[in-house]
């Protein structure tokens, strides 16, 4: 009798799918976006699809580890953008930055230029005129500060008001406070009031006796975190106001600065420490507000980084003579200058980079075919875009590109926070006589159209929409091409 014949063999099991980054968990894709270079290529990762998005935006690690980008080079005196994004492209480079106050002509204040298409810019400000009245009043699209003087030139009141913006710590970017610093031109006396979003209310302190006793009149505050600062060079001095305490303090330049012509600027750490970067003979210096061995704070040498190597590198010259190295700004530890070449070594490019002043690497960010005779502002990106920041009241549909509709609501809320504290300042007794200081109303006309706020508002959409599609074509290169054919 014969034996039964065995079981055939279960059938092969079918081949495991294939692993794909699909399939990865938010906390792996989280990891993988965290090493991706720049907020560009994050971009284009994230709008590859929902779950990517989602990661994204649950996550703030990359912004707390990568500077925010370069968006473009503003010119003076007149805000023309370069766009280091489309270098080769000029046509867009001419767009991206025009027209960015197309209803000007329906609105009491303007800015006072030869052309519609041109917008006066110098020292980091948008100058406005009010078409009526005379005054006048500056705007930084890179701080949203605001500098209101409420008479009239002729009239003899030198007062100006100047508004900055303190944002808080951590994650939340919606600013908390507004200050108001009242001072004449001269610095002869200051007064501060302190606006909070959160009570809806300003905080009067006492005017204080100057520590200048007359400075410098065209200096323009910037805000570092803890201070905010007026260079005085003519008193070889920084003024600063204490953003805890809102006590003024003077603190004296380091001698090396105190030369004529030297060339530094202001700025902070990527830990957030008031810095000051200086540049001569091809040497770049960074000074830290430091404890001497007295227990006396001041500015002392934190590291001086020898620039030869690195601009015969990027120049490709070996010869130093005439080089002119131009500072433009530092943020986040990041300073942003250029190169060239004055004299009988004149040449005719400028190198346009950023030098990282904790690790002294140097990213070329743009070879200028020609060197601008006119000063140069960097106009870095100061909030992230809503649509790569998770926000319950955001949930728009993803079709793979940034949509229409991902308006800027970070810059909407920073400029919303400044026109509330604004409008309430107008109520406000701030001056030694308790005078309520009706002549803001002339900035705040009650029909819309015609107010400076609004006007402000209309520049910042024009702005925003700029940088969005800076950021676009920075990731996709057919929305390159289509930039430079298809109209705004």
């Amino acid at each position: 009798m014969s034996s039964p014949h065995p079981p055939p063999p279960p059938p092969p099991s079918p081949p495991p799918a294939p692993t794909t980054i699909t399939a990865l968990n938010d906390d792996l894709l989280r990891e993988i976006f965290l090493r991706l270079p720049a907020v560009t290529t994050l971009a284009r990762a994230a709008f590859s699809c929902r779950a990517f998005l989602r990661a994204v935006r649950s996550s703030p690690a990359f912004r707390e580890l990568h500077a925010p980008p370069l968006i473009a080079f503003l010119t003076v005196p007149y805000m023309r953008g370069i766009v280091p994004a489309a270098a080769g492209r000029g046509g867009f480079q001419f767009r991206a930055f025009t027209d960015l106050l197309q209803d000007d002509d329906a609105s009491e204040w303007r800015a006072k230029a030869d052309s519609h298409s041109d917008v006066p810019y110098h020292d980091g400000y948008v100058c406005f005129t009010n078409r009526t009245t005379d005054q006048w009043a500056d705007y930084s699209p890179h701080s949203q500060a605001l500098n209101i003087f409420p008479k009239k030139p002729n009239d003899g009141d030198d007062t100006c008001l100047e508004f900055h913006m303190l944002s808080p710590d951590g994650e939340e970017q919606r600013p908390s406070r507004v200050v108001c610093v009242h001072h004449d031109r001269s610095w002869l006396w200051e007064r501060v009031a302190v606006f909070s979003s959160h009570t809806m209310e300003w905080q009067i302190f006492p005017p204080t006796v100057t520590l200048l006793l007359g400075g410098d009149r065209n200096v323009t505050g910037t805000v570092v975190r803890g201070f905010i600062c007026w260079v005085h060079k003519n008193k070889d001095c920084i003024l600063a106001l204490n953003t805890v305490t809102f006590q003024f303090s003077r603190m004296d330049l380091p001698p090396p600065l105190k030369l004529p012509f030297s060339e530094f600027i202001l700025g902070q750490t990527k830990d957030g420490k008031l810095c000051i970067v200086h540049v001569h003979e091809c040497n770049l210096s960074v000074w830290l507000r430091t404890t001497d061995d007295d227990s006396v704070e001041r500015f002392m040498l934190h590291k001086m980084h020898p620039l030869h190597t690195i601009i015969k590198e990027v120049t490709e010259r070996s010869e130093l003579d005439g080089v002119q190295v131009r500072l433009m700004t530092v943020s986040n530890g990041f300073v942003y200058l250029s190169v060239y070449y004055w004299g009988p070594q004149a040449s005719d490019s400028e190198w346009f980079m950023s030098f990282c002043l904790e690790t002294a690497e140097v990213n070329i960010l743009l070879n200028e075919g020609s060197h601008l005779p006119c000063p140069v502002d960097a106009y870095i990106m100061t909030s992230w875009p809503s649509y790569l920041i998770h926000n319950k009241d955001l949930e728009h549909v993803v079709t793979g590109g940034i949509s229409e509709d991902d308006s800027p609501i970070a810059i909407e809320e920073t400029s919303n926070v400044l026109f509330t504290a604004v409008h309430s300042f107008k109520e406000t007794l701030i001056d030694d006589d308790n005078v309520n200081f009706l002549e803001i109303d002339a900035f705040l006309l009650d029909d819309e159209k015609n107010s400076l706020l609004n006007t402000i508002t209309t520049l910042e959409s024009g702005l925003a929409n700029a940088r969005d599609h800076v950021l676009r074509i920075s990731f996709d290169f057919d929305d390159r091409k289509g930039m430079e054919t298809g109209s705004w």
